[in-house]
């Protein structure tokens, strides 16, 4: 397998997590066009430089504790209805413009 990309998020969502019956369709349809969204083993997989979760996608006893699926990169935004993570933050500030 070859080496993962720099600078990706990655969410793994567990399968205990995860509503019944979820398309995989639809995971991808919510997604930037570079992510990748693979179901491994019953585990939702979804890796990109943003990558976006929704809410009726996990049993409701699991969405409080949904940052916990971020393995990879950060989570940037938080709301009632979706998760964002967006890859690491950069390693350094970008240079101010002068003028």
């Amino acid at each position: 397998m070859p080496d993962e990309p720099r600078g990706q998020a990655e969410v793994v969502i567990p399968h205990a997590w995860l509503l019944p019956n979820l398309s995989l369709d639809a995971v991808r349809a919510l997604q930037r066009g570079d992510t990748t969204s693979d179901l491994e083993r019953g585990d939702l997989r979804l890796a990109g430089i943003e990558v976006l979760v929704a809410r009726n996608w996990v049993k409701e006893e699991f969405w409080p504790r949904i940052q916990d699926a971020v393995h990879k990169g950060y989570a940037a935004e938080k709301t009632y209805t979706f998760l964002r993570a967006h890859a690491d933050r950069r390693r350094s500030r970008r240079p101010k413009k002068n003028g």
